[in-house]
């Protein structure tokens, strides 16, 4: 805990915490909302579940077009999260330095 206070000290000036958090909190706040309108656009998983009882009518061209997009905002997915994870515990440090 101590490390973490020094850390805090020596990267975080007072003058600096008191517009970065904020600016870290509107971040955190666009990126949540980015990821569940990302996650909201791709398809679901079990979407050709039918092919068990022979009811699958995609064609190969069908399935090639739509697995770039969806792809696409899979990465998306992975992106924002893994930004939004870094941003709140940057926030989270800042907010140990300030106690």
């Amino acid at each position: 805990m101590n490390l973490t206070m020094m850390l805090g000290e020596a990267i975080f000036q007072p003058n600096i915490t008191s517009w970065l958090r904020p600016l870290i909190l509107a971040l955190c706040l666009v990126l949540g909302i980015a990821t569940t309108v990302v996650v909201m656009m791709q398809k679901p998983q079990n979407e050709n579940i039918g092919v068990i009882g022979g009811q699958e009518t995609d064609s190969y061209s069908k399935k090639n077009k739509s697995r770039s997009k969806d792809s696409i905002l899979k990465k998306l997915t992975v992106t924002f999260v893994v930004i939004l994870a870094v941003l709140a515990i940057f926030f989270f440090v800042t907010f140990i330095q300030t106690k």
